[in-house]
């Protein structure tokens, strides 16, 4: 063996020449390693004018002669570098930084927080990892004033993150108190950390606490801005399945530009891939935009995965649930005119049934409006006529018959109008339609091509203000 085990210090062989130069290599390593100091473990190049009390530890992606030598101990000696591979428990003191650190085998670690960078683990009589950084184990914790009051903070990224206090129960969460997933202060309780349930919101603007599981202290319940939003009006006869992108299936539900898939069975709406978007008027709720306006979508029964919602640019993700789940956006100022809502599986295919659009940032439940309420306002974009508008008289050659076709409700604009013909006798070629005037008046018509008896039917007609 021709140097020491621990720190490489160069022996003196039996009967050497210049035993001195041997001696003088091993105090200089001494000198260099011994209360070990380096300038910087960040700086991956080497110093253009080093000096002996040059010395580094070499970060990832070092360059010149530090490079390939990461976390090694690089010293200047003798008007050279020299490399030193760090064993277990070494300590060195990073100057620009002013913290200790220690070498545990496989990385330097702070060994304690001195200085206001503070240690990336924290363990007190317990184990920290990469996501719990902090654990304290033990019967107590005190917070203490330094002579005054006293703040526990807690800070996140965004309004869609959640900073809460959670209760567990052998690791499991049973209560939930802070901004969970959005700036609303809210108080959630759960069984079995799965199933949560709203007992308390408290609206970050206004203070209004409202309190959704308990019947007697429930709000009053808002409009839903959704047309149809249990899809239980089905004007178009869809049968559920593929949906081209742009076409309505349930009416006021119409697939997104990528197509969509999805099923009803009951009032559960199976969305098997792509996305649904449904337009909302502002000027049929009675304001003139919803831009910068807090909106609460909530669905209940959501299963099969996370809900992507999108409410005009602004979007978020309502996880699975048993219980009404809601998501509360603020739509941005340039969200004007007409707001477009989406819904999309975050991945899969997920069901979930009653979906709910309402202002403000609290949920509050369903309420079904009248059946004949909520048909009025589907026929407000479309209306499938009934049966068969059929024309039949007697009139001279080239003279027209017309019969009024009333629509059932004024239509959000003049609609566009579709029918089949059947049934023509005497028609002068294709003088026969169906013709709309207004939003609430349309006429069909006929003309004989010779004198005598002319009939025609129309059948299928649709009237359509879709946007």
């Amino acid at each position: 063996m021709s140097a020491t085990p621990r720190l490489s210090l160069p022996y003196i062989a039996a009967g050497q020449a210049q035993k001195h130069v041997t001696h003088n290599d091993a105090l200089v390593r001494l000198d260099g390693l011994i209360h070990l100091a380096v300038a910087s473990r960040s700086q991956g190049t080497p110093p253009s004018s080093p000096t002996e009390l040059s010395a580094y530890l070499i970060p990832t992606g070092a360059s010149g002669v530090f490079a390939g030598k990461t976390d090694q101990l690089a010293l200047f000696e003798d008007g050279g570098w020299s490399f030193l591979v760090p064993r277990k428990g070494w300590q060195c003191w990073i100057e620009d930084e002013a913290e200790l650190h220690v070498w545990t085998g496989t990385e330097w670690r702070r060994a304690s927080p001195i200085s206001s960078l503070g240690a990336s683990l924290w363990g007190v009589n317990g184990t920290a990892d990469a996501t719990t950084r902090f654990v304290v184990q033990a019967q107590a914790s005190l917070f203490n004033h330094a002579g005054g009051g006293h703040q526990l903070k807690l800070n996140k990224a965004s309004s869609g993150q959640t900073a809460s206090l959670l209760f567990q129960d052998g690791y499991s969460g049973r209560a939930e108190f802070g901004l969970a997933g959005d700036d609303n202060l809210h108080l959630k309780v759960s069984p079995d950390g799965s199933a949560w349930t709203e007992a308390l919101v408290v609206d970050r603007t206004t203070g209004v606490v409202s309190l959704p599981a308990s019947p007697w202290a429930q709000e009053t319940q808002r409009q839903n801005l959704l047309v149809n939003g249990d899809m239980q009006v089905n004007q178009r006869g869809f049968a559920g399945g593929a949906l081209a992108a742009g076409s309505y299936g349930f009416d006021r539900w119409k697939a997104d530009t990528g197509g969509a898939n999805l099923s009803l069975s009951g009032f559960d709406v199976t969305l098997a891939s792509g996305a649904i978007v449904q337009p909302v008027e502002p000027g049929l709720w009675g304001v003139s935009s919803f831009a910068s306006t807090a909106l609460c979508l909530s669905v209940e029964g959501l299963s099969g995965g996370s809900l992507s919602v999108g409410i005009g640019s602004q979007s978020g993700t309502i996880t699975a649930g048993s219980v009404r789940r809601a998501l509360t956006l603020t739509t941005a100022a340039g969200d004007t005119g007409t707001l477009a809502i989406r819904l999309a599986p975050s991945s899969g295919s997920v069901s979930f049934r009653r979906i709910k659009l309402e202002f403000g940032a609290v949920q509050t439940g369903w309420v079904a409006r009248p059946l004949t309420i909520e048909q009025m306002l589907c026929r407000r974009y479309f209306w499938k006529h009934d049966g068969i508008v059929l024309i039949d008289g007697y009139q001279a050659a080239a003279a027209t018959i017309r019969q009024p076709i009333a629509l059932p409700v004024r239509m959000r604009a003049t609609p566009s109008v579709s029918a089949t013909v059947s049934q023509e006798i005497n028609i002068q070629g294709t003088d026969r339609g169906v013709v709309v005037q207004s939003p609430d008046r349309a006429y069909g018509y006929i003309t004989a091509q010779a004198l005598g008896r002319v009939r025609a039917g129309f059948d299928d007609i649709a009237f359509s203000a879709e946007l």
